[in-house]
C-alpha cells in the first residue's frame, strides 16, 4: 500500500495487492480462505471489468455521476476502488446510505470482502450506534450523520472523497448534502464527490453540478425475466400468498423475495405461509422495526428454500444471495406464466410514503404506488447470483401509465424546521434562497420559520438565538431543548430526557401485532395514565428498566413479549438517553435533582413542563360534552384523539400533542391533558397573538373564553394569597396546621 499514489493508482496495481496471500491492509496478515472465494465472485461483477475506466474518470474529475444496473456491484466495489486510490491521502472515504439497515449491511459485506474486522479499516456510523476506530479509512454512514458532521465542518476536512449512494431516493438529507458538497468542492479542489444510483437522473444532476463527469456501467450479472398480470385485484396480500405457493410447489429451487407495504401485512402473510408449510419453506420477515438478530437471519444459510417478506428496506443496497424470485401485489387468479428459470422475486407495486402538509402541520403515512425507478430496483433483487424472475402483481399498463418515473424528493414532502435551524447555524441566513436541487415550496419555509420563532430559536428578524445554537447541536429534534430547560425548573429533567429518547426511536415502544391487537391493548393498561400518554410511555420505560434489574426468573425478552413492549425500541431508548445525558452535561448546567415517584405532584410537574414546552401544539375540546373532537388553538384544524391513546374516554378541555397525523382520519397522537392556567402568561396566548378575522373578531372565541376564565381564576387565587399574607402571624388562632389546611384549600 505504501507504493500507491493518490490519483495515480491503476487497476493492475490494486488487483495485484488484492491477489496477494497476505492482506495489505492488515500489516501483512494472511488472507482467509473465504476472502479468495469472495474475490473470485467480485471479479465477475460488471463494475470490476471496468475498474481502470472508472479510475481514469475519477483521476481527471472532481465530481463523478455513476449510473449502472442493479446488481452491477456499484455499492460494494466503487468504495473499494476509491479506498485504494485515496489510501496515500491519509484521509477517510465516506459512503452514505439513506437507511440504517443498508448502512450496516453494506459495511459488513465490504469488511468481509476486504478481510478486515468490522469497525477497524471498514466501519459504519448510524444514529446512536457506530463501529469505528482510529484505523477506519472507509466509513459507511447514513446521510443524516454526515449532515450532522457538516454542521461542524462545512469543508468535510476529514474526507478525501465522499460517495453518495442511492441518490435516486432523494431524501431530504441527501438533497441538503448535495448542496453543501457543491459548495465544499468549490472551496476544496482536492475533495472528490461520487454520486451513484441505478436509476439516476443524470441530466438533472449534471445540470446542478456543472462540469461533472459521468460513468455508466452497462449490463447485469444475470438476466431477469419480468411478468405482469393480465388483470389486477386489490386483495394483494392473499394474491401474493398464492404466487408464493405457486413458485414453491411448481418452480425450480431458488429463494423468494416478496415486497409488501407495511409491517402488519408482512406479519400476517408470514403467519399464513408458516401454517401452510411447516417444512420446506423458511419464511422470514424483514422490516426496520425488527431486532438486529432477526434481520441478520435473512443472510444465514438454510437447508430449506427461503421466502423473505420485506418492505422497501430490501429495495436497495442489500444483497441477499440466492434470491431468484421477486413478487409484488395485484394478481389474477390464474398463472399464465410459463417459466423455466431458476430464481425470482415478487413485487406488489406498493410502498409506504410519509407526506407532510404545511398548512395543517400534519404528517401522513400513505400507501402509494411505487415509481418506475423503484420497480426497476425491486426487479434487480433477482438475478444477482443466477438468472431470475420478477412477478409484478400489476398489469403492464399500470406500470406504463400509472407509475411516476421516480418518487418525489423528500424535500418536497417533509417539514423543514430542523434543516432551517441547521443551515442558520452553518451561517446561511437567507435560507429561502439556498441552492437546493429542487427548492421546496415557500409555504414550507414559512411554517418552519414560524415554528422556530415560537420555540425561541430565531428572533423576529430570522436571526438564530443562542438557545437555537444549542438546540441545533442536540442529537434529538431541536424542539426538545425547551422541554429540557423547563424540566430543569420543575425538577423533571430526567423525565424529559426519557421522553425525548422515546420520540427519537424509529418505532413505538408499545407493540400491537395485528393478530393480537386486543390482547396488546389489555396488556398496555397496566402502564396507562388517564391524563397523559407521555406518562404512560414513561411508566413502560421505568417498568422495563426495573425488570432488567430485578427480574431474574423470567428472561427480559419474555417479559417484553408478555407485556407487548418492543424490546429493541426500549433498548434503543436507553442508549439514546445515555448519550443525551452526556451531551446535556456539556450544553446545560445539568442537575440530577428530580421529583421522585413519591412526590404527590410528580405527574403534575411533568404535565406542566410538557404544556409550557409544546404550547404551540395545543388543542381545545369541542364544547359538546359528548364530543371527542379537538381544534388546534392557532390554526383551528379539527382532529380526534388517536384511538390508541389512554385519553380517548376522557373529556379534558385542553391538551398538548406530539404529532398531528392522518391515516384517513386526522388524529392528535401522544397527548397530555393540561391546565390553561399554566399557559396564560405566555406571549403565544395573549390577545394580540390569537388569530383574528378581517373584522378583528377572534377566530376561535372559545379559546379566548377559556383563557379569560383561567386568568380570572388565577387572579382570584392571587388575591386570596395576598390577603392571607396580610394576616397577623402573632394571632392566637393561627397555627401551622391551619396554614397547611388553608394552603391545600387555596390550591384547589
Amino acid at each position: 500500500m505504501d507504493d500507491l499514489q493518490r490519483n495515480q493508482t491503476t487497476a493492475q496495481q490494486a488487483q495485484s495487492l488484492e491477489e496477494w496471500e497476505v492482506n495489505a491492509l492488515r500489516d501483512h496478515e494472511l488472507h482467509s480462505s473465504r476472502y479468495f472465494q469472495l474475490l473470485e465472485s467480485r471479479r465477475r461483477l460488471p463494475v470490476s471489468l471496468r475498474r481502470q475506466e472508472f479510475l481514469d474518470v475519477y483521476h481527471n474529475s472532481q465530481i463523478i455521476l455513476v449510473s449502472g444496473e442493479t446488481g452491477s456491484g456499484k455499492t460494494t466495489q466503487i468504495p473499494q476502488f476509491v479506498l485504494f486510490d485515496e489510501w496515500a491521502s491519509g484521509k477517510k472515504v465516506a459512503c452514505t446510505q439513506p437507511r440504517r439497515l443498508a448502512t450496516t449491511a453494506v459495511a459488513t459485506r465490504t469488511a468481509a470482502e476486504l478481510d478486515v474486522p468490522l469497525g477497524e479499516e471498514v466501519g459504519y456510523s448510524v444514529r446512536f450506534e457506530k463501529k469505528l476506530s482510529r484505523m477506519t479509512r472507509l466509513k459507511y454512514m447514513t446521510d443524516g450523520l454526515l449532515l450532522s458532521e457538516a454542521s461542524r465542518d462545512r469543508n468535510f476536512s476529514a474526507y478525501s472523497c465522499i460517495i453518495i449512494d442511492e441518490a435516486h431516493e432523494r431524501t431530504l438529507n441527501t438533497d441538503l448534502l448535495m448542496a453543501l458538497l457543491k459548495m465544499a468542492t468549490s472551496r476544496r479542489s482536492c475533495l472528490k464527490v461520487v454520486i451513484m444510483s441505478a436509476t439516476l437522473n443524470v441530466e438533472k444532476i449534471q445540470s446542478y453540478f456543472p462540469g461533472a463527469a459521468t460513468f455508466e456501467i452497462p449490463g447485469k450479472v444475470h438476466p431477469v425475466e419480468i411478468h405482469y398480470l393480465s388483470d389486477s385485484t386489490p386483495r394483494y396480500c392473499y394474491c401474493a400468498i398464492t404466487v408464493v405457493q405457486h413458485i414453491h410447489e411448481n418452480m425450480d429451487d431458488g429463494d423468494i423475495l416478496l415486497f409488501l407495504p407495511t409491517s402488519g401485512d408482512i406479519e400476517m402473510v408470514c403467519s399464513i405461509l408458516r401454517k401452510r408449510y411447516d417444512e420446506g419453506l423458511k419464511v422470514l420477515p424483514l422490516y426496520s422495526a425488527l431486532s438486529r438478530a432477526k434481520q441478520q437471519e435473512i443472510f444465514e444459510d438454510s437447508e430449506y428454500r427461503k421466502c423473505i417478506v420485506a418492505t422497501n428496506v430490501a429495495e436497495t443496497s442489500i444483497t441477499i444471495d440466492g434470491i431468484v424470485y421477486v413478487v409484488g401485489e395485484y394478481l389474477h387468479n390464474f398463472f399464465p406464466w410459463k417459466v423455466g428459470i431458476d430464481k425470482s422475486a415478487t413485487d406488489s407495486g406498493l410502498e409506504i410514503r410519509p407526506v407532510y402538509n404545511p398548512r395543517l402541520r400534519m404528517s401522513s403515512v400513505l400507501t402509494c404506488p411505487i415509481s418506475k425507478a423503484s420497480a426497476k430496483q425491486r426487479a434487480g433483487r433477482a438475478g444477482r447470483t443466477q438468472p431470475g424472475i420478477c412477478f409484478r402483481l400489476y398489469t403492464g399498463q399500470t406500470h406504463d401509465t400509472c407509475f411516476i418515473p421516480s418518487a418525489p424528493p423528500g424535500i418536497l414532502e417533509g417539514e423543514l424546521a430542523s434543516q432551517i435551524l441547521l443551515l442558520k447555524v452553518m451561517g446561511f441566513e437567507s435560507v429561502g434562497t439556498f441552492d437546493f436541487l429542487d427548492p421546496p415550496h415557500p409555504e414550507v419555509y414559512l411554517c418552519g420559520l414560524q415554528d422556530l420563532c415560537a420555540m425561541g430559536y430565531i428572533d423576529d428578524r430570522g436571526t438564530i438565538t443562542p438557545k437555537g445554537r444549542i438546540a441545533a447541536r442536540l442529537s434529538v429534534h431541536p424542539k426538545w431543548l425547551n422541554a429540557f430547560m423547563e424540566g430543569q425548573k420543575n425538577g423533571c429533567l430526567r423525565e424529559m430526557i426519557d421522553l425525548a429518547a422515546i420520540s427519537s426511536t424509529q418505532h413505538p415502544i408499545f407493540s400491537r401485532p395485528p393478530p393480537a391487537r386486543f390482547a396488546a391493548d389489555i396488556a398496555h393498561q397496566r402502564f396507562a395514565c388517564p391524563l397523559s400518554d407521555h406518562i404512560s410511555q414513561l411508566n413502560a420505560l421505568h417498568a422495563y428498566e426495573s425488570a432488567m434489574k430485578t427480574n431474574n426468573r423470567l428472561p427480559i425478552s419474555q417479559w417484553c413479549f408478555d407485556a407487548f413492549l418492543n424490546r429493541r425500541a426500549l433498548s434503543e431508548v436507553v442508549r439514546i438517553r445515555d448519550q443525551l445525558l452526556t451531551s446535556l452535561q456539556q450544553e446545560l448546567s445539568y442537575t440530577k435533582e428530580i421529583c421522585g415517584f413519591e412526590d404527590a405532584e410528580y405527574d403534575t410537574h411533568i404535565r406542566k413542563t410538557l404544556a409550557r414546552s409544546f404550547f404551540y401544539q395545543c388543542a381545545l375540546k369541542h364544547p359538546d360534552p359528548f364530543a371527542t373532537i379537538y381544534k388546534t388553538v392557532h390554526e383551528g384544524h379539527t382532529a380526534g384523539i388517536h384511538p390508541e391513546s389512554a385519553l380517548t374516554s376522557e373529556r379534558q378541555e385542553w391538551i398538548v400533542y406530539s404529532e398531528f397525523v392522518s391515516s384517513g382520519i386526522p388524529y392528535l397522537q401522544t397527548v397530555t391533558a393540561v391546565d390553561p392556567a399554566w399557559l396564560i402568561d405566555l406571549d403565544f396566548f395573549q390577545d394580540d397573538s390569537l388569530p383574528k378575522t378581517e373584522n378583528g373578531d377572534f377566530k376561535q372565541p372559545l379559546v379566548k373564553k377559556s383563557l379569560d376564565k383561567a386568568r380570572k381564576k388565577n387572579d382570584s387565587v392571587e388575591e386570596d394569597l395576598i390577603s392571607f399574607e396580610e394576616l397577623d402571624l402573632n394571632a392566637t388562632w393561627y397555627t401551622a396546621s391551619n396554614c397547611g389546611a388553608i394552603q391545600i384549600m387555596l390550591s384547589r
